[in-house]
Order: C-alpha cells, then structure tokens, then sequence
C-alpha cells in the first residue's frame, strides 16, 4: 500500500503547492479537486513533449545544428522496446541508446555519406562467409554445445529462416548487418584519417631530448610574498578587465547553487505496533506450517528461508536472537523479537550434531611493558575477590571487544575469530567458569571461559518484518512539505519559513547536471531535473520532490552557465590572480633594471638581495625545479635558453625567476638516437588513440546540444 501511495505521490507532488493555496483562500473543495486535475493533466501533456501554444516545448535538443522532437526520440525508443522485447530493459538506457543512435545518424553516418564511404554486399558477403567471418558474426551463431562458431546455423538463419520470418529478417538488419556496415564505415573513415598521420625529424628529436638532454642551471628568483597584498590597489573593473584578458584560465562548466530542505519520513509508534501485530497475528500460521520455505516465501519475509545447519557464532543473526534459537528443540518457536528495526519469530525446522566444537570467552588485554604481567595478575586478582568487574575492566581493551565487555564470541579450536591462537587453546582445555592468564605477542590476556562446549547445529526459518512508515505517517511529512513549498513560493526568506514549520536549510553549491551531489540526497538527479530546466530561474521554488523515505523542497539561489566565469562568481581566485600578477610586472621591472649592469647570476642575487641557487640537472620531464619547486614555466623558459646565457624574467607560480644555462650533462651511458626508430615509434603512439579522438571530434563539431533534462 506504501509503494502505490509514493507512486501517485510523485505524480502529483508538482499540484501540492497548488492546492494548499487554492484551500487558503477559497476553501472550496469542488475547486481545489478540479484545479488538480487540470493540472496533473496539463503537467502530464506538457512532459510528454506535446504543446498547444507553439514554441520549442517539445525539443529535446539538437545535433548538428537541428532541433530533435520528443517525438522522434521516443520514436527510437519504442523501435528498440519491439527490438528487445522479452528482455528486461531499463527505460532511461533505452532513451540513451536512442539518443546516440541519432547522434549516430546525423554526424558520424552524415560525415560518411559526404565523403562517399559505403560498405558494398561484397564485404558483407564475406564478413559472414568468407574465410575470416567478424567476431559479430561469430558471437552471434556459436554452438551452444561446442561454444565453437557455427557456420551452418549461420547460412540456415539466412537463407531459410529470415526469408520466411519477417520479424527475425528486421532483426538480422538491426542487430548484425547495419552494426556490421557502421562498424567498417567506421573503420574506413579511422583508417583515412590515420593514413594522414606522421611524425617529423623535429618531432623524434623533441621526445629522444625530453629523456635525454639534460642541463645544469643557476636561478635567482624573487618570491611574490616579498610584496605585501596591501599595496596593490585595484577596483572591480580592474578586476573584470583581468579576467577578460585571461578568460581561458576562468572556464566553467554549467553549475547551480540551493537551498534545501529534506524532511525524513520516519515510522510512528502506530506503524511500530502494527507490524508486530502482523508478527504476532502469524506465529500460529507459521508454526503450524508443515511447509516452511514455501510459508516465508508466500509471506514475504524479510529474511529468505536457509535450509543451511548452522553452529554458534556463525553470524547469521544477532547475538540476542541465536540465543534463543539455540535454546530450542526441533519444532520450537521463539517469541517475537525486535532487533535493528525489525520485528521476527525464528522457528527451529532442524537439529544435528557438529563435528567440531565450539566455545566462548572473554578477555582484558594489557598491552606488553615491564609490568604487563604484574598489572594482569593484580587484575585476576580483583575479579577473584569481586573487588573488580570483568566488563568494567574490558572498557580499557585497546581492540574491538571494549565495547561488549570483552567477548570474543563463539570460536573453534582451529578458527579462533579474533582471539589470538594462545588463547583458544587454552580455553579448549578449560570448563566454563575458569580465569586464567595468557601471554601472547599483543599483550597479556585475563581470560574468563563463558560457555561451551557445543556441538550444536541449528537449521531455521525466520518470519521477518521491518518497520516502515505507514501511509499516514508518509501523508503527514508529504503535507509539511506542501506547506513549506506553498509559503516559500509567497515568502522571500525560504529560511524563516522553513523554520517556521521546524525543518532546518541547508546548502548545495555547484550542483552539476552530469552527476549532481546534493548532502544528505542519496540520489540528486530529480533535483538536478528542475535545476536545469529551461524554465527554472534565480529564486525559484522546486516542485515537492518525491524520494522513497524523504520529501525534498528546494530553491534555486544561483546559475552558472558554461563559459568563463563571471567576476562574482569567481571573486577570490581573480583578485588572487589580478594580486599576483601585479606584483609579478614590479618584480620584473626589479630584475630588468638590476640586469642592465649585471650579467651573472651572483652579482644579480646579490643586486636584489636574493641567493643564487644551483640546478644540477633538468630535463624537459622535470616536474620540480631543485631548489625552487614546481614552477613549469621555469622548466620550459630554462631549456630554451644557450648555454652561458641567461633567460629574461620569467612570471612563475611562486615567484619571478631568471635562469642561466650552465651547460649540458650526462648522467649514465648516453643513449643512441635513432630518428627512423623514434619516428615509427611516435606515429604508432598516436595512430593508436586515435579512435576514440575522431568520435570526440565529431561529436564536438556536431555542437550538440542536450535538453532532455527538461522531460526526463
């Protein structure tokens, strides 16, 4: 009843607003159920893509310049239902599939067509008969007894059965001969594009040196904070106009920011007393039962039928329940337990008698010293004479058992758990009720024997039911969030309206579409939905939004759209930035005016109160500056400079640097340059990428433009 109740919930969040304030101000029942009608009715034709009012209400986007309807998309996906039919699909891969499969056609098959690239009967010929049939082919007509490719059912399927079965012919174009042809179209058109591909002398030289030329340096460098923020001044065009300048470092992509609410729909004392009463109402069904696994299957319990015999300890239920499973005989029912949210009645179907035994204990552990061994019989000493308590003491465990007074759970001589082997041993050979003291390499061990030995199997059913909030439970939350969504669409101050029904705002920035993070939203794609719709602005309120266990209310307080970055958008990093740079031209007016009447690096360091730092060795895959840091602008300004000269002022990441190149060195054996080699080398490299790069570039010429955010 839940399930149905959150279905036609979610289908009519979007009129809740509406008819709360349709109440308010006529109070009028006949009105507010007319005026939901109308508009679910209105919300469901327009989502459909249809529109009476022209417009683009029905586009779902465009590829290569031209609009995609609703219609045609949709059109795709119930060509691919019929083409699956029988098979469970997911409806939103379906759109998916059906998307890329226009991006398909009108991009990538269009690019083809204008550049005469066909696949000919010939090559599907012997793509499915020649010697060497494609891998499709194979995968599709293998023997399900020999798993070995079968090229009889192949020419049977073809020449018989297609030919007399329409439905199966549609499915030999669909799913094997038009892949097969957009697959070699595809090919050819890679393979035209690599064909073009090569690699020069300069090219082979440039990567032989990123390895093995190498240089020494001297740099002398000027840090930015030597410049105090505060003497730089500046206004907000200045700012602006920086950014302008340097829009390519200030690139975003389309994000929102929210203010949220979400409201938890949490069981009431009444949904509590009602599943135990649906526990309790069936014991007597369940006990009678001759018939068990088929009982719990019927019955939906929560915890499937095992027909597994199980010892102590093995972990399938909690503590408090094995405990009463283990002290029944065959036949025999618990009484109802609750446990984690869970109301059950565990009923033993089994008995049998373990090979191996089990025991239990537990432990203090001291952990090794001096006087570990003194402290552990002072200790045992304690619980000897009741001046100590065994589960006071074991609060101090320095491991997991701390917290449940020291056990160490059922365990096997063999399989001690998380009891050190020195222990279990000890405690096989000892009877309940025994202390004693064990020293092994964590520490030393009190330990005390609490049960066992058993060789008890237990085979059991259990009728299980969690409690969930009921319909009443789930209306009373869903009618709150109506409320906060009706005042905030009246009120300004989401906040205080917010408070005013006791729900707490929270906050969401930069929410993307792709894969949109919202806290404490387990799954933020319906936000996203109405965050991205053509149609939701700055200040807008969001439809109650529907999730299986909560109610969301959102406002959207911020757009950014894809491009660079506005100046308040970006505030901090530009004025950083504008800061840096600033101070960066007076450092280089420093080192110009200091470089007029000195050539070397230590007359320089020495002219603008720096030191002069040696650089042993860098190469082109330097990815530090010894002595300076990571500054890549260093890196590639020191390499492009003679030997015995020096660079210019160079503006790097921390600082202003001028480099002097002290000449080359080797290191090691010098490695052989082979031009011929290295070019081979570099155009297979790329020639290898290159799939996946001509579909990118094909996809981003096409310049496509997705909206099904707005209908999906």
């Amino acid at each position: 009843m839940r399930t149905i109740f959150i279905k036609m919930a979610k289908n009519k969040n979007e009129e809740t607003g509406v008819i709360l304030k349709i109440q308010k101000q006529t109070g009028c029942l006949l009105f507010v159920i007319g005026a939901a009608m109308l508009a679910f009715v209105l919300t469901d034709f327009f989502k459909s893509g249809s529109s009476i009012f022209g417009g683009d209400q029905n586009i779902v986007g465009e590829i290569a310049g031209e609009e995609i309807t609703y219609a045609e998309l949709m059109e795709g996906v119930e060509g691919l239902k019929v083409l699956y039919q029988g098979s469970n699909f997911d409806e939103a891969s379906l759109r998916e599939q059906a998307w890329n499969q226009l991006i398909q056609e009108k991009i990538i098959k269009k690019e083809h067509d204008l550049l005469g690239i066909t696949t000919g009967r010939a090559e599907i010929e012997d793509a499915l008969f020649g010697p060497n049939p494609d891998q499709m082919v194979k995968r599709n007509f293998t023997n399900p007894q020999t798993g070995q490719f079968d090229p009889n059912t192949l020419r049977q399927f073809i020449e018989i059965d297609m030919q007399e079965d329409e439905e199966k012919y549609k499915n030999y174009l669909n799913f094997l001969e038009n892949p097969l042809k957009e697959m070699r179209e595809g090919q050819k058109y890679q393979n035209m594009v690599t064909a073009g591909i090569f690699s020069t002398s300069l090219d082979a030289r440039y990567e032989f040196d990123k390895n093995e030329y190498k240089i020494s340096a001297m740099a002398v460098g000027l840090p930015y904070v030597g410049i105090s923020d505060s003497t730089v001044t500046y206004d907000d065009s200045d700012l602006d106009n920086f950014r302008k300048e340097h829009a390519s470092d200030y690139q975003q992509s389309a994000t929102r920011d929210i203010d949220f609410v979400v409201l938890n729909v949490f069981a009431s004392a009444a949904d509590t007393a009602e599943t135990m009463k649906w526990v309790k109402d069936n014991t007597k069904r369940f006990k009678d039962t001759k018939r068990d696994s088929a009982f719990i299957a019927n019955y939906r319990s929560l915890r499937p039928f095992n027909p597994t015999y199980v010892r102590r300890g093995a972990s399938m239920v909690a503590p408090e329940i094995e405990e009463a499973i283990f002290s029944l005989d065959s036949g025999e029912m618990t009484d109802v337990i609750y446990s984690n949210g869970i109301f059950g009645v565990y009923k033993v179907t089994g008995i049998d008698e373990d090979s191996v035994a089990v025991m239990r204990a537990r432990h203090i552990l001291v952990l090794p010293g001096e006087e570990a061994m003194s402290k552990a019989r002072t200790m045992l000493a304690d619980l000897r004479s009741g001046a100590a308590d065994f589960a006071g003491l074991a609060l101090n465990n320095p491991d997991q058992t701390s917290s449940n007074g020291g056990d160490l759970g059922w365990f096997t001589k063999d399989n001690p758990g998380i009891a050190p082997a020195e222990v279990a041993n000890k405690v096989f050979g000892s009877s309940v009720g025994s202390r004693f003291i064990v020293e092994t390499g964590k520490g030393v061990h009190i330990v005390e024997v609490t049960a066992g030995p058993s060789r008890k199997l237990v085979q059991f059913g259990g009728l299980e039911r969690k409690v969930q909030p009921g319909m009443e439970s789930d209306r009373e939350v869903e009618r709150k969030a109506g409320e906060i969504q009706y005042l905030a669409q009246e009120n300004d101050d989401f906040a205080s309206v917010a408070e005013g029904q006791q729900a707490v705002v929270r906050e969401a920035s930069k929410i993307n579409l792709s894969n949109p993070q919202v806290p404490g939203v387990p799954d933020a794609k319906e936000i996203a939905r109405w965050l991205f719709n053509d149609k939701t602005k700055v200040g807008d309120i969001s439809d109650v939004i529907t999730m299986e266990d909560r109610y969301i209310v959102a406002k959207c307080i911020a757009i950014r759209e894809e491009g660079t970055a506005s100046l308040d958008d970006n505030r901090d990093k530009i004025e950083s930035d504008y800061i840096k740079d600033v101070k960066g031209d007076q450092l280089v007016e420093q080192f110009n005016s200091v470089l007029t009447t000195n050539s070397d690096a230590k007359s320089v360091a020495t002219a603008v109160s720096s030191v002069d730092n040696l650089i042993p060795v860098i190469t082109f895959n330097s990815q530090q500056v010894p002595g300076v840091g990571a500054e890549p602008k260093v890196i590639g300004a020191v390499l492009g400079v003679k030997e015995g000269e020096h660079s210019a002022p160079i503006k790097g990441t921390n600082g202003v640097y001028v480099i002097w190149n002290t000449g080359e060195v080797t290191t090691g054996e010098p490695a052989e340059f082979n031009q011929t080699i290295m070019q081979r080398d570099i155009t297979q490299q790329i020639v290898g990428s290159t799939g996946d790069a001509v579909i990118g570039a094909l996809r981003e010429k096409g310049e496509i433009v997705d909206k099904r955010y707005n209908f999906f």
